[in-house]
């Protein structure tokens, strides 16, 4: 067709790099802007064809309107005639990226865990970027990814993309431009075999619900090393796609997270209703998971897909009260930690540059109606801001962990900052709300911990807390140069849609927090009813009702919060599959697996190591590893109540009533209101 060192239009050939169905692509250099480019010709046998002319031109100005950097980009499209033969060629001119297709990726690198989800979250952003314009790839393979120099992925070849309102297939013939091994059908079927969604591999019309069940497909095939549904034909390959159930990704890697394996999951649905219904939706949860990463707290997790780690069972034999037990003990752990989901050591962290503290926020309304909006703010900006790639958020809560427990309730201003810098923040948020007349007015301010400088003061004013919360958010974004996180459609109002359901909710928490267990529950159910997609609730419900023995109540809870799972923020998603396998299920050694794997994934969460602790003595007898979580919990916070309790519990039946006391005292001196302190001292004098 084209020749090394031939003249086309201001091109200059260099090589030919590949050849699809309808266009084969040359290395070329573009003489007016001396740089190359990768220039894609429509194939001589499709000169006469307008069907095909048409996909080609269709192809460059479909990719030609999406801007991502993970995308690969159009520059230019035009027609120019060959001097060799006098034909007219239609060509289109694009980014040359340098590297290597994802399929050879897998081949020659050790892909593990975090650098999978590093490339998946990135590759979902830029699909999402083609969605968020209503156009649907179609062809989501390894073969159309490229990685390049500086490992970043780029798709590429939309050659079957259309704008979603115009995806239906007719009955004519349209080829694909799949090469070499992957398998491909004409006609209504379109794509490539081994990725298509079903509603694809049956000729349906459509959606980007269909290109996240492809995703779906290359994330599991990069987490576990093969394809969801192998099969040696087409035709086979087509019925497990339609019919069959995938194998647990953490069957063929048992290294992989629990939260990696339910985002994989819920690409793979066979309905397109139960799947992700907003790319940008799996794009935040593949970058909370990759946070998890970054931040170090995976790293005791070997990944290397070629190498899974083989998880030992235990052999659980689950007595009556053992089970009751533990529900007590979960519940009241959940509790404890209900509004601190980034619990962590309170050792010194480094700074980081683009670090912010959430502080307080006072409340002056002079009206007690609006407490709640003391705790409620800094969850929801939490929420908020912690989706921005460019910035690391330190939690409220986190900042009072950091404190002497005589401090947590009083305590200066000077101080949290102090303890905000112990965490590495670099600046830190707070500020105040008012009522004027039927609005509320929220003034927020930024300084910098390591001189009091003021850097920025925002006011926002309204009705709607929610909204008043999202606009401060793009404000502050703006002002700290947080470009992502002004963008982002997704709020706390995700997973609540109301602020009085918020407001409901965090009153029930803060009586389930003090044992008044039937007035929580009265708010838990005013929030549902005010908001009946709010997951929360449901999930506490459920807890209680397996605390007071009421377990087909509670199953039925669970069951109601699982239906909505896809809204809980990434740590409550993890448990919520911990207490479905304990309660819901009754899968112990599932459930003690997937305690073991969130401990894994989140090794600074006294929760966590906690709870591990106790299902290990409890359930599996194991006392030394027991101690060895609880004591690993007691050094992330030495005065978390609960693993003080288990201490306790654990000496005096090793017959050590010093080592016993000496725990129970402890916990009385920090807390020395608490009527448990009491009762666990009594116990041990009887």
């Amino acid at each position: 067709m084209l020749e090394i060192g031939q003249q086309f239009a201001h091109f200059k050939i260099v090589e030919k790099i590949g050849e699809g169905g309808m266009g084969a692509v040359f290395l070329a250099v573009d003489q007016k802007l001396n740089r190359q480019v990768a220039l894609k010709l429509l194939l001589p046998d499709a000169f006469d064809n307008s069907e095909k002319k048409e996909r080609f031109s269709r192809e460059a100005k479909t990719a030609a309107q999406i801007s991502h950097g993970n995308v690969m980009a159009i520059y230019d499209i035009g027609t120019t005639k060959d001097e060799k033969t006098g034909n007219d060629i239609d060509f289109i001119v694009m980014e040359h990226i340098k590297g290597k297709q994802l399929t050879d990726y897998f081949q020659t690198e050790k892909l593990d865990l975090n650098q999978t989800v590093r490339l998946a979250e990135k590759i979902a952003a830029g699909l999402a970027a083609a969605h968020n314009l209503n156009i649907v790839h179609r062809d989501i393979k390894a073969d159309n990814i490229i990685i390049n120099l500086e490992n970043e992925p780029k798709i590429l070849d939309f050659g079957l993309a259309k704008p979603i309102e115009s995806v239906f297939q007719s009955d004519g013939d349209e080829n694909t431009d799949t090469v070499d091994n992957d398998l491909t059908k004409a006609g209504k079927i379109i794509g490539t075999v081994s990725y298509m969604s079903p509603e694809q591999a049956k000729g349906e019309k459509v959606d980007t619900r269909s290109d996240i069940f492809s995703f779906g497909i290359l994330l599991y095939r990069m987490a576990c090393g093969e394809f969801p549904f192998n099969a040696p034909t087409q035709v086979s390959t087509l019925a497990k796609i339609l019919e069959s159930k995938h194998e647990p990704p953490r069957v063929k890697n048992a290294g992989i997270p629990p939260e990696l394996e339910r985002i994989i999951d819920k690409c793979l649905q066979k309905n397109p209703e139960d799947r992700y219904q907003d790319t940008r939706d799996l794009v935040v949860d593949l970058r909370n998971l990759r946070r998890q990463f970054d931040s170090g707290i995976t790293s005791t997790i070997s990944t290397e897909i070629d190498k899974p780690q083989i998880t030992k069972t235990v052999n659980i034999k689950a007595k009556p009260a053992l089970i009751v037990s533990i529900i007590a003990i979960l519940v009241f752990i959940v509790v404890w930690q209900m509004y601190d989901p980034q619990s962590s050591s309170t050792s010194t962290v480094q700074a980081n540059e683009n670090s912010l503290a959430i502080l307080g926020f006072d409340n002056k309304t002079n009206d007690e109606s609006y407490d709640w909006l003391e705790t409620g703010l800094p969850e929801i900006l939490l929420t908020d801001l912690s989706q921005s790639q460019a910035i690391q958020i330190v939690s409220q809560n986190r900042i009072l962990d950091c404190l002497p427990p005589d401090k947590k309730i009083n305590h200066t201003f000077e101080e949290c900052v102090d303890a905000a810098r112990t965490l590495g923040a670099i600046h830190v948020l707070s500020g105040a709300f008012y009522k004027l007349g039927e609005q509320i007015r929220i003034d927020a301010r930024i300084e910098e911990v390591g001189t009091g400088k003021i850097v920025t003061t925002h006011k926002v004013i309204g009705d709607d807390p929610f909204s008043l919360v999202d606009s401060l958010t793009k404000k502050i974004s703006a002002s700290l140069n947080l470009n992502d996180a002004q963008n982002v459609d997704k709020s706390v109002m995700t997973f609540v849609s109301s602020p009085e359901a918020y407001k409901q909710y965090l009153k029930g928490m803060d009586l389930f927090a003090q044992g008044f267990d039937n007035e929580a529950k009265a708010e838990f159910e005013k929030a549902i009813q005010i908001d009946s997609s709010f997951a929360l609730p449901y999930m506490r419900i459920g807890m209680l009702s397996m605390f007071l023995g009421q377990q087909k109540i509670g199953a039925q809870y669970f069951s109601l919060a699982k239906q909505h799972e896809e809204k809980l923020p990434l740590r409550e998603k993890a448990l919520l599959d911990v207490y479905s396998e304990l309660w819901l299920n009754q899968n112990f050694n599932n459930a003690y697996v997937k305690m073991e794997s969130f401990v894994n994934q989140f090794p600074d969460d006294k929760e966590g190591q906690t709870i591990l602790g106790v299902l290990q003595y409890e359930f599996n007898r194991d006392t030394l590893g027991a101690l060895a979580h609880i004591n690993k919990a007691l050094e992330i916070d030495p005065t978390f109540h609960l693993a003080l309790y288990q201490m306790v519990g654990i000496q005096k039946s090793m017959e050590d009533y010093d080592k016993a006391l000496e725990y129970a005292l402890k916990a009385k001196e920090h807390y020395p209101d608490s009527p448990d302190a009491y009762t666990v001292l009594a116990a041990l004098y009887r």
